[in-house]
């Protein structure tokens, strides 16, 4: 996967501070055990020099093998009194390495020439919270959902709108208690102003909470931005493998974009994708299911009826009511 040259100056610069970090406090503690406990700056001092003196005796060639056998024995000698001096004052044996985020690496983001575990994770969290950033909405809660702005009567259909988004709010917020990677898809649609977004965005907060990788955006926004870098009037930045590996995808406002070709094959690529992995994913739409099907032809369609769970926001857009 690539991403964009600011994703990878930052983690770069990340992993910069966090090797900083550890190698300073690790002089730190050296400092204070050479307070109490001094021979230890004799013992290092001594140990280098068999290094030195191990290298010598490879690049001499004559009895190199000897020497060194030797030197390694001094060498183990030095660690072992070192340990027991250590010891003596109250010191764990590694208190003088550092402690690095990433003990495989040593923060340096490398293991044998590949991309350490941890540098890949660092770049996919960066690229999450750039896409993240350029939502302009803020995380919502279930708390701030309002129940009494909805009707408590019958409408035109027979369906008490207080009582279908009671319901519809119990399944939302089961769904973040006992949300994982695995969870199953969502559809949530009806008019304008019915609570779909503010509902999506309570299901991210929690499951950002629990240390999940989420991207939150309007579909208009996202897919402009794919659009844009697959005919490279953007930064190559690899938006679709985020869209498409993210631990939870929410698309706000389905079908509120410019619909061209590209955009549908996108649409279908995304959805089919995740389905696949079973990665779930939270979509939001004012369309129906037939205006659904006219706009991105019935393979999506299929597959969201098939598989997602459906939730069908009713009532009158409460944005105008709470006004």
């Amino acid at each position: 996967m690539g991403y964009a040259k600011q994703i990878y100056a930052r983690a770069a610069e990340i992993l910069r501070q966090r090797r900083e970090q550890a190698e300073t406090q690790a002089l730190m503690r050296k400092a204070q055990v050479l307070k109490v406990c001094p021979e230890i700056e004799e013992i290092e001092r001594q140990m280098a020099q068999t290094g030195l003196a191990a290298v010598h005796a490879i690049s001499a060639g004559e009895k190199a093998e000897e020497a060194v056998r030797a030197l390694a024995v001094r060498n183990l000698e030095l660690q072992e009194k070192r340990r027991e001096l250590l010891a003596q004052h109250g010191f764990p044996a590694d208190c003088l390495q550092p402690v690095y985020t990433c003990p495989v690496c040593s923060d340096t983001g490398a293991v044998n020439g590949h991309a350490c575990a941890c540098y890949k994770k660092l770049l996919r969290d960066l690229a999450y919270q750039e896409l993240a950033s350029e939502s302009p909405l803020k995380l919502s809660d279930f708390n701030s959902f309002r129940l009494d702005v909805y009707d408590a009567v019958p409408n035109a259909d027979g369906l008490i709108p207080r009582e279908e988004m009671e319901a519809i709010l119990r399944i939302c917020q089961n769904y973040a208690d006992t949300f994982s990677d695995k969870a199953q898809s969502l559809f949530m649609y009806g008019k304008t102003g019915l609570g779909k977004t503010h509902l999506s965005l309570a299901i991210a907060a929690a499951a950002i909470k629990k240390g999940y990788g989420v991207v939150y955006g309007s579909a208009q926004n996202l897919f402009g931005k794919l659009e844009k870098e697959h005919f490279g009037r953007e930064p190559y930045a690899d938006t679709e493998s985020l869209l498409e590996d993210c631990d939870l995808l929410i698309l706000d406002d389905l079908g509120a974009e410019y619909t061209t070709g590209f955009i549908k094959a996108a649409v279908y690529n995304i959805v089919n994708t995740r389905l696949l992995c079973a990665r779930p994913t939270i979509l939001n739409s004012n369309l129906t299911f037939s205006e659904l099907e006219t706009r991105y032809s019935d393979r999506v369609t299929s597959r969201i009826l098939g598989n997602y769970a459906v939730l069908h926001f009713v009532g009158s857009d409460m944005r105008i009511r709470l006004r």
